[in-house]
C-alpha cells in the first residue's frame, strides 16, 4: 500500500473518464497497451475484443508473445522500466495490472502520454489509504482490519501481520512476533503497516464499476500458501471461481454496500477487484481494494464465455467490437507453481508442457496451461513457473482435478529428458 498522503475529494466520474469527453469508438485495428509485473491473463481477454494488443511486463512469456507484441523489461529495473517500454509503442490508450497501483506517480506519468483506460493517481491514492479505506469502509457498516503505522503498540503474539505498503500478492507479509529468548520483537521496517490478523475464509469479488453504480461480476475463494505449490505462507497461489448469482443473500448484500462505495466514495471505474476475508459469522472484512485487473479475473471469462476487458474498456469510456464468443459454463480453479529449485526451462520441460496443454484443453474448450516460460528461462526457486488451470461441475471437484494436475507438471518438471 503506497503510503498516506492528503486525500482529495472523490470525482464525479471514474478516472479514467478524464482520458476525453464522452465515448471513443477504437477503429477494428486500434491497439491498446498493458502494462504490469504480468501482463499475460489481461493481455487474453483484450485480445478477444479484436483490438491489436501490446504488452510489456517482466516475462514476455510465449503465450503472450502468441497474442501481442510483447517486450520483458529487466525486474531490476521494475517498474520504472514500464515508462521507458511505453514510449517505444505506437501512440494509443493504455491500462494497467498489478502491482502498478503501488506507484501512482508513474501511472500518472504515464498519463500524461498516452490515454489511461483506467484509475489514476488521486483515486489509486485515495483507496489505496489504509486509515481512509478503513474509515470509509466502517461507515457503510463493512469491516476492515485495524490497521498501524507504527509497531510500537502492536501485539508480538503472532496475531498481527507486517505488510509492505507497496506490495502484491502476499509478497513480503510476516507474523509480528517476538524472537525466541525474548528481547524485542523483530526489527521495523520502514514502508511497511502491522495489520491485525482477520481469520476466516479469504475470498475475493470482481466488480464492473461505471459512472452509474457497480456490478459484482465475479467471486472467488482465494487459495494462500499452499506449500505443496511452493508458495509462501500469505501469498497468493491460484483462486476457485464462483457464480456471484449463486452466492448466500446476506454475503450478497454486503458485496452490494462494497460495490456502491467503489463507485461513489471512491470514485473508481473499470474492473477493480476486492479481497476480503468471510468470517466464521458470515461477515466480510475487505483486507485491500485493487483498482485495476486483478489476477482471478480471467476465471470469470472463462464462466461467461465473455470478455471483462470490453466492461472494463466501456467502462472507461473506451467502445469496442463485441468479444469473440468463447465456451462457457463450469466451475473454474486456477493454480500457480512455483519453482522448488531454481529451474532452466530447456527445450524438452516446453515440449512436455505444450504436450499436457494440448490433452487437458482439449477436454476443456481452453488452453489448461499458460505463462509459459520461452526456452532458456531461469526461473528462481520460489518465483512463479507456470500457471494451469482446471474445470468440473463444482468447485470442489475442479480445485481436485487442479490438485492432480499440478502434480503431473511437478513430475514433469522433475523428470529429465522429453
Amino acid at each position: 500500500m503506497p503510503p498516506e498522503h492528503a486525500l482529495p475529494p472523490p470525482p464525479g466520474h471514474g478516472a479514467g473518464e478524464k482520458t476525453g469527453p464522452g465515448r471513443c469508438a477504437l477503429s477494428a485495428r486500434a491497439s491498446l497497451l498493458v502494462l504490469g509485473a504480468s501482463a499475460r491473463a489481461w493481455a487474453t481477454s483484450v485480445s478477444r475484443t479484436g483490438l491489436v494488443v501490446r504488452a510489456a511486463d517482466l516475462f514476455a512469456d510465449r503465450d503472450l508473445v502468441a497474442i501481442a507484441a510483447a517486450v520483458a523489461i529487466p525486474p531490476e529495473r521494475y517498474p520504472e522500466a514500464l515508462a521507458e517500454a511505453a514510449e517505444g509503442f505506437p501512440p494509443g490508450p493504455w491500462c494497467y495490472t498489478g502491482a502498478l497501483e503501488n506507484h501512482p506517480g508513474l501511472v500518472d506519468a504515464i498519463a500524461a502520454t498516452r490515454p489511461l483506460a483506467g484509475n489514476g493517481g488521486e483515486a489509486i491514492r485515495r483507496v489505496r489509504a489504509p486509515q481512509h479505506l478503513g474509515a470509509v469502509l466502517a461507515d457503510a457498516g463493512i469491516g476492515f482490519p485495524r490497521t498501524l503505522d507504527n509497531p510500537a503498540a502492536v501485539p508480538c503474539d503472532g496475531r498481527w501481520l507486517r505488510k509492505p505498503r507497496a506490495s502484491g500478492g502476499g509478497r513480503g507479509i510476516v507474523p509480528w512476533t517476538r524472537p525466541e529468548g525474548g528481547g524485542a520483537a523483530s526489527p521495523p521496517v520502514q514502508g511497511c503497516v502491522w495489520q491485525e490478523l482477520c481469520p476466516g475464509l479469504p475470498v475475493a469479488g470482481v466488480f464492473v464499476v461505471t459512472n452509474r453504480g457497480a456490478r459484482l461480476v465475479g467471486a472467488s475463494r482465494q487459495l494462500i500458501g499452499i506449500t505443496a505449490w511452493q508458495a509462501h505462507p500469505y501469498a497468493y497461489c491460484g483462486s476457485v471461481d464462483v457464480d456471484p448469482l449463486t452466492l448466500p443473500g446476506h454475503l450478497g448484500d454486503q458485496w452490494d454496500r462494497i460495490g456502491a462505495l467503489l463507485a461513489g466514495s471512491f470514485g473508481l471505474c473499470g474492473v477493480v477487484g476486492v479481497d476480503a476475508i468471510v468470517t466464521p459469522s458470515g461477515r466480510l472484512v475487505v483486507i485491500e481494494i485493487n483498482p485495476r485487473p486483478t489476477a482471478s479475473m480471467e476465471l470469470v471469462d472463462r464462466r461467461t464465455g465473455l470478455a471483462l476487458a470490453a466492461d472494463h474498456l466501456a467502462a472507461c469510456g473506451i467502445v469496442t467490437a463485441p468479444p469473440r464468443p468463447a465456451r462457457a459454463g463450469g466451475r473454474w480453479a486456477k493454480g500457480i507453481l512455483r519453482a522448488a529449485a531454481t529451474l532452466t526451462v530447456d527445450a524438452q520441460l516446453g515440449d512436455r508442457f505444450d504436450l499436457l496443454s494440448e490433452a487437458w484443453s482439449r477436454a476443456d474448450g481452453w488452453p489448461a496451461l499458460a505463462d509459459l516460460p520461452r526456452c532458456g528461462t531461469v526461473v528462481p526457486s520460489g518465483a512463479p513457473c507456470i500457471t494451469l488451470f482446471a474445470v468440473a461441475d463444482t468447485g470442489r471437484k475442479a480445485r481436485q482435478r487442479l490438485e492432480q494436475r499440478m502434480e503431473t507438471v511437478r513430475q514433469a518438471i522433475g523428470r529429465p529428458g522429453p
